[in-house]
């Protein structure tokens, strides 16, 4: 990446759409003797600035309605700012939305050789490239017949196939790949990440592993503002902790009771827990930038133990012992103490919480204080960093319940391998018998 070169320029972006209340209100604005305004202003993106350097891979991440595919549309010339002026520096391929630029009554060849011309191939020039293409998208005799008779994954796969065999200078792809299978998704990942390292890529998904393995810097959109701008790793936890806090936020108490829960995390509190340390070391105390949930039940310190002492490395057997003070803010029944392991990309390793583990605990009460141990083995997983999320929750569902408090990447731990590893996870195998032997 060469970060001397600035290939998209967007400065001072703002996108205002006007909004009615009724269909017929655009007709009464318009004929209106008062000039009276029946619309009211929604502005979609609000003075937003940023750039992107030659061979970059920049992702854009928020939740639905922060802005992100409406900034796609104006860098791609679907959409024109109201005001603000972007600045791009060679050929840009996107992918915003499936069979734009398609003729559904063509076949996949035809639309092949559509797109080429678009881009200024000749037709001698399609010829080489048809069989890439078609070896790519993998959608066998339905390369011959029309488009319109696509599925949603076939049709992601021959658009994909063709934006990236005509080797963009600068990619932009959106949500669109997320209809395709799973294994398809990985094909594209990978061959972005391998085979495309000079392109410049603006990748919106919300696919954090993919955004944590694949971008070099991360923007986080928020109802049409960049909030944050960063590492990706940094960008996704402060992501992850918004979406936490919001679909899980209860409306009683529960700004007043957050914002006082960072003042009372004071040097008093960490002396306090001392004692329940029996290796004399402080714990770490847990500060609110740092958790998200509804917060009834707050996460305030952690600490890690190996073997029964304080440390930051381990090995497979090792008893890794995980232990959350947590500040319980009403009366909660059914609690669910959990935890994941994330390596540095992000990618969640190993995790698992009480419920699952078929582990019942007894509630907590409003306003009292709790210390909880959590004790795992430490399994066999690739050399390497590794960082510790601890959550509480409460509920009787595995799949349906509520965060009270996730507090993510807390503890940092280091991973030994005792043996050469394959994967990130080494499962070893049981037994190798031959089964039978097939002749002639």
């Amino acid at each position: 990446m060469d970060n001397g070169e600035v290939v998209i320029d967007v400065a001072n972006l703002t996108k205002t759409y006007q909004l009615y209340e009724k269909p017929g209100d655009r007709v009464k604005e318009i004929f209106s003797l008062t000039h009276k305004k029946y619309a009211r202003n929604y502005n979609a993106l609000s003075d937003v600035s940023f750039q992107v350097h030659r061979g970059e891979t920049l992702g854009i991440i928020g939740k639905n309605g922060a802005g992100k595919s409406t900034l796609l549309k104006m860098l791609t010339g679907v959409t024109t700012p109201t005001s603000g002026e972007i600045r791009i520096e060679g050929a840009v391929s996107a992918l915003l939305e499936l069979g734009t630029g398609f003729n559904p009554e063509y076949n996949g060849y035809e639309n092949i050789y559509l797109n080429g011309s678009m881009r200024g191939f000749s037709r001698a020039e399609m010829a080489v490239k048809v069989s890439e293409i078609e070896a790519f998208a993998d959608i066998g005799d339905y390369i011959a017949q029309p488009i319109k008779t696509y599925s949603s994954g076939m049709l992601a796969r021959l658009a994909f196939a063709v934006m990236v065999c005509f080797k963009p200078e600068i990619l932009i792809v959106d949500e669109a790949l997320s209809v395709g299978d799973v294994f398809f998704q990985q094909k594209c990942n990978t061959y972005m990440k391998e085979q495309m390292q000079g392109v410049t890529k603006l990748l919106v998904t919300h696919d954090m592993n993919s955004i944590a393995n694949m971008a070099d810097r991360v923007i986080l959109l928020d109802r049409g503002r960049i909030i944050q701008e960063g590492k990706p790793l940094e960008v996704i936890q402060n992501y992850l902790k918004i979406m936490h806090t919001e679909v899980f936020a209860q409306e009683h108490e529960n700004v007043e009771n957050q914002e006082t829960d960072a003042k009372e995390c004071s040097k008093e509190r960490v002396e306090q827990t001392k004692a329940y340390d029996s290796s004399g070391s402080a714990w770490i105390v847990v500060e609110k930038s740092g958790v998200g949930g509804a917060g009834d039940a707050l996460i305030t310190g952690c600490m890690l133990t190996v073997n029964g002492k304080t440390a930051d490395v381990v090995k497979p057997g090792d008893t890794v012992e995980m232990y959350a003070r947590i500040q319980s803010k009403k009366n909660i029944e059914n609690i669910i103490i959990g935890y994941i392991f994330k390596d540095k990309y992000g990618n969640s390793i190993v995790g698992e919480n009480t419920l699952g583990s078929d582990i019942s605990l007894e509630g907590m009460e409003k306003g009292k204080e709790y210390i909880y141990k959590i004790s795992i083995l430490w399994p066999e997983v690739k050399e390497g960093d590794y960082f510790v999320t601890l959550g509480v929750g409460e509920g009787t569902d595995q799949m349906v319940h509520t965060i009270q408090c996730w507090a993510h990447n807390i503890i940092h731990v280091e991973a030994l391998a005792l043996v050469p590893m394959h994967g990130i996870v080494n499962n070893r195998i049981r037994s190798v018998e031959r089964f039978c032997t097939v002749t002639g």
